[in-house]
């Protein structure tokens, strides 16, 4: 027969064990890269309130991306380089991804530090 404290001991256990392969199944483990790609190391990402991981992290890997530049029109890539920077380095968004060319970048920000001085 056991005592209270034994119970006690044992369910919390039980709960640890349960705890820890939820925790396991929650993010699959890091599949093979393609070639180029970047390991994300998602200690470094900023903290975010949501209820589940964006792609780069559920793969283990930044890979290229392209996009279409909102203001000129142009066919550009998000490399896997710049992604790393961005989500941990600068502490982007996670769900945030690129949207103008550098030049149009550069240009919008011209503009809008012009109106900030006026």
């Amino acid at each position: 027969m056991q005592s209270g404290k034994q119970k006690r001991a044992a369910i919390m256990a039980q709960r640890k064990l349960k705890r820890d392969q939820a925790a396991a199944a929650r993010i699959p483990p890091p599949q093979p890269r393609p070639k180029g790609a970047v390991t994300v190391d998602a200690a470094q990402l900023a903290p975010y309130n949501s209820y589940g991981w964006p792609d780069f992290v559920i793969r283990g890997y930044y890979v290229d991306l392209a996009f279409t530049c909102r203001d000129c029109g142009a066919h550009q890539v998000w490399t896997a380089e710049q992604q790393q920077w961005w989500y941990e380095t600068a502490k982007g968004y996670v769900y945030s991804s690129a949207v103008r060319c550098l030049g149009c970048r550069q240009q919008r920000r011209r503009a809008l530090a012009g109106l900030a001085k006026q």
